[in-house]
């Protein structure tokens, strides 16, 4: 792996063909339907006397309800020396409590036509029981158990880290995770959220007497915040909550806040050498907005346009236009305490140097120049459109306040999403294009054969 500082090209002065013109809509095709936002949520706030935060949220119809508890601390809140502590702690957290074995576990949920599941994020452990409504006291009671006194098993820890030590090793032997490692690496440092898997070694350091007391230090009531939807009673369904998290105390100190990220990180350029590849990996980006920062709407707006989307900038150029790659694109990540812009080409190794110079290219296009009033119709109606698709389920409506809670958003900000991205001017996504988007602040990680593309990437790296 070698490292190096990006040359600041501004590569808009370089002789460049004009962008592909707009390509009109056949003619009679009928308006669009008129906006529409999602309904604000009317949620039954409460905390329990033990300082659990509850969001009860009535949704008639389906006769299910979903429930998702979720703790403060993820990967990020791992020690140094014992990541990977979150992924195996979420991969045995259902496999029993001091009085229910997995199975048991097992036979109550499926009584009622439910299911439990657990994930670790970066900023959180969640989690998850769906079910008939019917049920919901027995949901709940296990959820509760589950969260309260889990009792990680030394023989499900043991199978657990052996088999995330698999995983990994095949893992990395895909160019995709030594992009993503490297990629984690250049844009956070010494950050917690560098980290985008463990290695080996600080897996083999986990132990269950260790999950235990990592458990017992994170699932808190005064870190946590349980949401539940469906068909329901709000007012029982409070009285139940109240009952099985009862008396809930949390021991140990609390995990360290997770520090907010530095995003005065130098660009580099990182190769890392898979010898005998017959295509590049190509991944860019740079630290950006979290999700409860002013531009955050913005920066949104102005990725779809730029690689976010089929019809974007990048993809008419250098899938489209050039046929260079694929399926390129981009995407704007958020975590509590940071976010990122990542953007990604699979190119072959002989156009490796070119597919560089058209993603800085439609990059700094992005920071120099304003979106089109079509562009930038276009790319709300497909950021709003997806937004209300994807939150149509109830689970996917609990993910939703789940993630906004861990981001530092209110439960409100569910209903205003589209509002939100409607209300944002083409001044301002050139301002965040600017600000995010000029390719000089961008770190790029290749992955391929270094050999072969060495002659291809020289024009980008100081000699």
């Amino acid at each position: 792996m070698k490292l190096a500082r990006i040359v600041p090209v501004l590569l808009l002065a370089l002789p460049h063909g004009a962008p592909a013109a707009e390509v009109p809509l056949p003619k009679d095709l009928p308006p669009f339907g008129a906006e529409r936002t999602l309904p604000p949520p009317v949620i039954a706030k409460s905390v329990t006397p033990e300082g659990l935060t509850v969001w009860i949220l009535k949704r008639p119809g389906l006769p299910k309800i979903t429930a998702t508890l979720a703790v403060r601390g993820g990967s990020a809140a791992d020690a140094a020396g014992l990541e990977g502590t979150s992924e195996i702690l979420a991969e045995v957290l259902r496999a029993g409590t001091k009085t229910r074995s997995a199975q048991k576990i097992a036979e109550e949920l499926q009584a009622v036509g439910g299911q439990l599941g657990a994930n670790a994020t970066d900023d959180a452990t969640t989690l998850t029981v769906d079910g008939l409504a019917n049920g919901t006291t027995t949901l709940l009671t296990v959820l509760a158990d589950v969260a309260r006194n889990a009792a990680y098993p030394d023989t499900e820890v043991a199978l657990a880290k052996a088999n995330s030590i698999e995983g990994l090793k095949a893992r990395e032997s895909t160019p995709e995770f030594l992009a993503e490692r490297a990629f984690g690496k250049a844009l956070f440092g010494s950050h917690p959220y560098a980290v985008v898997a463990p290695m080996e070694e600080a897996v083999g350091r986990v132990t269950a007497d260790g999950l235990r007391k990592e458990h017992a230090r994170r699932f808190r009531p005064d870190r946590a915040l349980l949401v539940v939807a469906g068909d329901l009673d709000p007012a029982a369904v409070s009285a139940t909550i109240q009952k099985v998290f009862a008396g809930w105390k949390a021991t140990g100190e609390a995990p360290a806040a997770t520090p907010e990220a530095n995003a005065a990180s130098n660009a580099q350029l990182v190769v890392v050498n898979r010898p005998g590849s017959v295509q590049s990996l190509i991944m860019m980006g740079r630290q950006s907005p979290k999700a409860t920062d002013p531009d955050f709407y913005a920066t949104s707006l102005a990725n779809t346009i730029f690689g976010g989307g089929f019809s974007s900038r990048l993809v008419q150029n250098i899938r489209e236009g050039k046929g260079y790659t694929y399926s390129p694109g981009a995407s704007v990540t958020t975590y509590e305490k940071g976010g990122n812009l990542r953007v990604r080409a699979d190119v072959r190794n002989d156009v490796t140097g070119a597919a560089l110079l058209e993603m800085f290219y439609e990059l700094d296009r992005m920071a120099t120049t304003s979106p089109t009033d079509r562009e930038l119709a276009d790319a709300k109606r497909y950021r709003a459109g997806l937004y209300l698709l994807n939150n149509q389920v109830q689970g996917a409506v609990v993910g939703s306040l789940v993630n906004n809670w861990i981001k530092g958003l209110p439960p409100e900000e569910l209903g205003l999403f589209v509002t939100k991205i409607s209300a944002v001017t083409a001044d301002q996504v050139r301002a965040a294009g600017k600000k995010y988007f000029t390719s000089r602040t961008q770190s790029i990680v290749i992955v391929g054969d270094e050999a072969r593309v060495k002659e291809e990437i020289a024009p980008f790296r100081l000699q």
